[in-house]
């Protein structure tokens, strides 16, 4: 199946700001034109699901939602599309108390009444190929110095929907918001970043040694990255999407997309879709 990958979305109106912390100029970094462009050639190129890496919006407002599950809709409409938060979207402690993320976009694109939490979810893409979406997000005082956690719980569903869907002959994708590594050479304006970690990292990437997991696609970063890890079935690739709205001059941190050729064997290929100019 071909499967499309983007994150970071951080939509968000300028004429609301400065509030949450942030100023105008923050939400200059972002373009939303350039990430409906990247999901037009997304579905041009026939990517059968999509997969969102969290950080759809800058703060965590309301209508910034509602711009998200506005984008994502002709997706989450047709059952093709896959959600995971990311720390922005769970910014300020009203984003939490509403459960906005999951009210108003959700695991689906849906929404839901219901906001009891999805994660981990096990979705079938294909016949071959399943996809498991993990909650890093988490909420903190100082949103700047909070790391993302997945939590025991979570971790050992994970761990049991990766064997159920091995056993049945798929190749399973996860999915989570923040990097469990980093590559060792990192571009000059990231080098300097090392906040919002993932605290557990370590207990993921012992799941990747020990089971057979084909991908895991995440965010977080603004720059786009692969490291391939130690698996139980040989390297496993470690992809870092970027940002799908980023307005920048680096080649690595210009906004873009990304096509995966998987079957149960594995990712077989990578392609990258990257935006031109706003």
């Amino acid at each position: 199946m071909r499967l499309g990958h983007l994150s970071d979305l951080h939509l968000a109106d300028r004429r609301r700001y400065p509030r949450n912390g942030f100023a105008p100029r923050d939400c200059d970094r972002h373009s939303a034109a350039l990430a409906q462009r990247l999901l037009k050639e997304l579905a041009a190129a026939g990517a059968v699901h999509l997969v969102v890496t969290g950080d759809l919006t800058l703060s965590g407002e309301a209508a910034e939602f509602e711009r998200a599950a506005a984008l994502l809709r002709p997706w989450g409409e047709r059952g093709r599309l896959t959600v995971v938060p990311g720390n922005h979207d769970v910014w300020t402690a009203e984003a939490v108390r509403t459960a906005r993320f999951l009210r108003v976009v959700g695991a689906d694109g849906r929404g839901t009444r219901r906001p009891a939490t999805p994660y981990p979810r096990a979705v079938a893409a294909s016949p071959e190929v399943a996809i498991v979406a993990l909650d890093s997000a988490r909420f903190g005082e100082e949103p700047l110095a909070t790391p993302g956690r997945i939590g025991a719980a979570q971790l050992q569903a994970c761990r049991e929907l990766v064997r159920e869907h091995a056993k049945e002959g798929r190749a399973v994708v996860l999915a989570l918001h923040h990097h469990l590594v980093l590559p060792p050479e990192r571009i000059p304006s990231d080098a300097a970043v090392a906040r919002m970690p993932l605290a557990d990292a370590d207990q993921l990437v012992r799941m990747i040694h020990d089971l057979r997991i084909a991908a895991v696609l995440h965010g977080h970063r603004h720059c786009a990255f692969r490291v391939d890890l130690p698996g139980a079935a040989g390297p496993t690739p470690v992809l870092c999407a970027g940002s799908a709205t980023r307005v920048a001059d680096e080649p690595v941190r210009r906004a873009r997309a990304y096509l995966y050729d998987i079957d149960r064997g594995g990712l077989r290929s990578v392609q990258a879709i990257v935006a031109g100019p706003r």
